[in-house]
C-alpha cells in the first residue's frame, strides 16, 4: 500500500491503512502534531507532501513489526510519558505493579533504593517522583540504555544516581530496597519470535530464564541492611520457581503478587541477620 499515491485526506489514510485505528491514528498526530482532539476536529485535513512521506516510512516500519512505542519514541508509563529507544525495553503495564509495591514498603520514610537494570529508568524516576524522599541508585550495563535512562531523569527532574554496572559488580553500598525487573525469558521461549525489535538482553538471560534472578538473589544478601526487601518481576509460569530461589538465598516473608490478569508477576521478600 502507498499512501502517499492513495491518500492525503486525513480521515481516508485512517479508513484505508491496513493498521489498527488506534496506531494510524497515532502516527498521524505524530507527523501532524495534532492532539487526539484536534485530529477528531480535523479529519478533513490534508496531510502535505512531507507529511506524507514520513507518514508513509513510518506505516510501512510498523507493518514490518517495528513496535508502534519505538516509533512514537516514547511509552506510557504511571501517567507519564517516558522516552524509548530499541536500547530499551519497553515499559509493560504490569511493571507498575512493582513501582507500586516499590512505593508501599518504603512508606514516606528515606529509604536508600537500587534498581538493578534500570533500562529506560522508568521504574526508579517513578518511584522519585511519587515518593522525592528517597535515595535512589539505578543501574545498567549497557551505556547506550544508560544514556535513555539520563536523559528520561533529566526530563523528569529526578535526581538519580546512575551507575553502570553489571547487576552488583559495582554496586559498593547496602540498601534497605532492592527492585529489579530482570531479564527472564528462557532462550527457547517461542514468545522471543515476536519481541525481535526489542534488546534481546533485556529479555532473556539466554538460558532457562532464573539465571538472572538467583544472581539477583545471592547478591542481594550482601547489599541489603537488615531488613531490607528485594522485589522481583518475573514469568507468569516462575513464580514457584522464584520463591524457591530466594528460600534458598536465605530470604523470609516470601511473597508472590498477581497482575492485572490474575497471574503470577512481582515475587518481594524481606532479609534478615
Amino acid at each position: 500500500m502507498n499512501i502517499v499515491k492513495k491518500y492525503n485526506l486525513i480521515r481516508d489514510i485512517i479508513k484505508n491503512t491496513k493498521l489498527d485505528t488506534s496506531d494510524i491514528k497515532g502516527l498521524i498526530k505524530l507527523v501532524t502534531g495534532f492532539n487526539s482532539t484536534q485530529l477528531i476536529i480535523n479529519d478533513q485535513y490534508n496531510l502535505d507532501e512531507n507529511q506524507l512521506e514520513n507518514l508513509e516510512l513510518l506505516v510501512k516500519r510498523r507493518l514490518k513489526g517495528e513496535p508502534f512505542h519505538y516509533l512514537l519514541g516514547y511509552k506510557e508509563f504511571f501517567s507519564r510519558e517516558f522516552k524509548v529507544t530499541p536500547d530499551t525495553l519497553i515499559p509493560r503495564p504490569e511493571t507498575e505493579l512493582l513501582v507500586e509495591q516499590v512505593l508501599k514498603l518504603a512508606g514516606k520514610s528515606s529509604k536508600k533504593v537500587l534498581e538493578l537494570g534500570t533500562g529506560s529508568g522508568c521504574i526508579a524516576i517513578t518511584c522519585k517522583l511519587e515518593n522525592p524522599l528517597l535515595d535512589i541508585v539505578a543501574s545498567d550495563n549497557y551505556p547506550a540504555t544508560l544514556k535513555i535512562a539520563k536523559e528520561n531523569a533529566i526530563n523528569f527532574s529526578a535526581d538519580i544516581k546512575f551507575i553502570q554496572s553489571n547487576w552488583y559488580q559495582n554496586i559498593n553500598d547496602k540498601f534497605d530496597i532492592i527492585v529489579s525487573n530482570p531479564p527472564y525469558i528462557a532462550f527457547d521461549d517461542e514468545h522471543l519470535d515476536q519481541l525481535q525489535y526489542e534488546p534481546q538482553y533485556a529479555l532473556t538471560d539466554n538460558a532457562d530464564g532464573f539465571r538472572h534472578i538467583e544472581e539477583i538473589a545471592r547478591g542481594g544478601v550482601s547489599h541489603l541492611n537488615n531488613g531490607g526487601y528485594l522485589l522481583l518481576e518475573h514469568g507468569y509460569l516462575q513464580g514457584c520457581g522464584t520463591r524457591q530461589i530466594l528460600l534458598d538465598a536465605g530470604f523470609s516473608e516470601i511473597q508472590t503478587l498477581k497482575d492485572y490478569a490474575g497471574l503470577d508477576r512481582i515475587s518481594y521478600c524481606a532479609y534478615t541477620f
